[in-house]
């Protein structure tokens, strides 16, 4: 399978390097591409002569993975990661889970480590366990997917179309969510397959913002209608009961607190 890995960046994060050696390390075999800014591009490939570097237009990060996507080359299924973010050796099992139906439409995830600036634990993110229950889960206003260690098939690609470039903070969320309208096969593998960096200054810690941009991509996906309360309530208590071991090390770390809360909190540190 050929497997091609995107990273929009602007060539300044202190863990770029961390990011394309956890991809050398974790993705055997794929292709990386960096997409950042034309001024950038020359130095940016004499950095990291093993990844291939391509510029972007300026008009965003959900616009940049558009352009790696476009110039990668051929590619059989892609993933994408932010260059301050890495992939751990459970991603190896993702990408084989794809590997054996890469022909097919189908996108498979795995579990997210939340990590420190220094690449300490801090917990983990609750994703959901069981495939068919994403769209109920969409419309509870829960994340059942993450895009860390997430690969979608080309197959599934050609179905769904691009990222949102109009998307600042909910381009994540908007394109999983209509992956899973467009009924591709959902596969989750069991074991982290990526982590997640919690630092100051990252724009997801503006709530007010993500909350009206997600309210917006509900609104525009119609992810609230045509799920009934039992559905819903059952797909609930099936994340719930799945993400147990997760609340439990996070109420052991941090006592009661939101998941948000934490977040925000951990990112200040």
């Amino acid at each position: 399978m050929k497997l091609l890995v995107v990273t929009p960046t602007l060539g300044d994060s202190p863990w770029l390097t961390e990011t394309v050696e956890s991809v050398a390390r974790c993705a055997a075999g794929a292709r990386h591409v960096l997409v950042t800014r034309a001024d950038r591009v020359t130095e940016l490939a004499a950095r990291f002569p093993e990844a291939q570097v391509v510029a972007e237009s300026g008009a965003g990060m959900y616009a940049a993975i558009n352009a790696g996507l476009a110039g990668g080359g051929d590619w059989d299924a892609f993933t994408y990661i932010n260059d301050d973010d890495v992939l751990l050796p459970g991603f190896a099992r993702v990408q084989a889970r794809v590997a054996a139906v890469e022909r097919e439409a189908v996108m498979a995830y795995g579990g997210v480590r939340l990590i420190d600036v220094a690449g300490r634990r801090l917990g983990g993110i609750p994703i959901s366990a069981i495939p068919g229950h994403n769209r109920a889960l969409y419309a509870e206003r829960l994340e059942p997917v993450y895009q860390h260690g997430t690969v979608i098939t080309r197959a599934a690609w050609e179905r769904v179309g691009g990222f949102d470039g109009g998307l600042r903070l909910c381009g994540d969320t908007d394109y999983l969510a209509r992956v899973c309208l467009a009924g591709v096969t959902g596969i989750f593998v069991r074991g982290e397959a990526a982590a997640f960096r919690l630092r100051a200054g990252q724009l997801t810690q503006n709530r007010g913002a993500m909350e009206a941009e997600r309210a917006a991509v509900d609104m525009k996906l119609g992810l609230g209608a045509g799920v009934g309360g039992g559905r819903r309530l059952c797909a609930r208590i099936g994340f719930r009961a799945a993400n147990l071991h997760l609340y439990a090390e996070r109420v052991a770390k941090y006592g009661w607190k939101r998941f948000d809360t934490v977040i925000a909190e951990s990112a200040q540190r």
